[in-house]
């Protein structure tokens, strides 16, 4: 049984161990035992009616353009998901009075999670993890769920490596290309000051995840011609190094103060082989892309003014619209002046890539 009920009353879950150092190996596209539990489990959690609202399969429109961003309708996400909790800081501390993942009803956690260096493979076993994935009960798509790594310990909405680790892990071990494990911090359109990721699917490629890039330092890109500025880092070696490599990157942003979005994503190469390139039959396999935006504080945006919220899912091309006239109706140009007004100002966007080339050639 994946939930059983132990004799003191309380639930005992699958615990799923994953492997924290995965290599570019360990990148393939595949069904896997995690993706059909979630499945599974996410489609129980359905029938229990435990959802603000239904969801079906996503209607989705690419637009015309230059980028082919993915329009993506849900009428009823933006009116029945939880009020966004008022923070003045991207450190804003964390407030037991107010809601939190530790405040979930039992049949909204779906598993148990930790990580282990040991793990060359998902594992399961019953028990307890440091690390849960629940459901989330405004969903974006079918099985979207939260990632949340040590909710006991009450950590604020604030980036840590494991945090980044667990994204990682649960986006390798998925095997799945439609799945995208995104961040978005306090101030750049967290509703809960409670440390947590989303993992998503969208059934379409993203602009973010062909998106051109200038090599800065290691693993480590920034975009070029692209709507609005940001960092793509790219695995390489491994997930332990991949995620240092994030975590110096967003230790600047917090040290600022600077709001920042972030997502996990399989995409094209950014490194390239000339030699492979040069063959007619070429076809560059998936890599793990982490994609990183700095970006101007939410609270300082004119919501009623803009067409969509420029959160992370938007900044990589899946604009999430709840109404259905915009749905059909929106341009390439509407979508990219929207993007355009939470983007870092690039004389600012100059001096912050500065200072994180230095600090990851330190």
């Amino acid at each position: 049984a994946v939930v059983s009920t132990q004799s003191t009353g309380r639930m005992e879950r699958s615990c799923a161990t994953l492997p924290r150092c995965l290599t570019p190996e360990s990148v393939q596209i595949r069904q896997t035992v995690l993706q059909n539990l979630i499945h599974t489990l996410w489609s129980a959690s359905k029938e229990s009616n435990v959802f603000n609202y239904n969801i079906s399969k996503s209607c989705i429109r690419t637009v015309p353009g230059q980028h082919q961003f993915c329009a993506d309708l849900n009428e009823h996400r933006f009116s029945k998901k939880r009020t966004a909790q008022p923070v003045t800081s991207c450190d804003e501390p964390y407030k037991d009075n107010l809601f939190n993942f530790n405040k979930l009803k039992p049949g909204e956690v779906l598993l148990e999670a930790t990580l282990s260096e040991e793990a060359e493979c998902v594992n399961f076993s019953m028990g307890a993890g440091s690390c849960r994935i629940a459901i989330n009960s405004s969903p974006i798509s079918e099985y979207h769920v939260l990632l949340l790594p040590t909710p006991e310990k009450c950590l604020n909405q604030r980036l840590n490596i494991d945090a980044i680790e667990l994204g990682l892990s649960y986006l390798i071990s998925c095997g799945d290309p439609d799945t995208r494990v995104v961040f978005n911090s306090l101030r750049a359109f967290a509703s809960i000051n409670h440390l947590h990721l989303h993992a998503y699917r969208c059934e379409a490629s993203l602009p973010i995840e062909s998106a051109q890039v200038e090599h800065l330092a290691d693993c480590c890109y920034t975009l070029s011609n692209y709507p609005v500025p940001g960092f793509v880092f790219e695995l390489q070696t491994d997930t332990i190094h991949l995620a240092k490599s994030v975590f110096q990157a967003v230790e600047v942003l917090q040290s600022m103060d600077i709001p920042h979005n972030l997502m996990m994503t399989y995409g094209d190469p950014c490194s390239h082989s000339t030699e492979k390139e040069e063959r007619a039959d070429y076809t560059p396999a998936p890599v793990v892309r982490v994609c990183l935006w700095p970006v101007r504080p939410s609270d300082t945006l004119s919501l009623e003014e803009l067409l969509f919220r420029p959160a992370v899912c938007e900044l990589s091309g899946n604009i999430l619209l709840h109404d259905n006239d915009l749905f059909q109706s929106i341009t390439e140009e509407q979508i990219i002046s929207t993007l355009q007004r939470s983007a870092f100002e690039d004389e600012s966007f100059q001096r912050l890539t500065r200072t994180i080339k230095t600090t990851l050639t330190g």
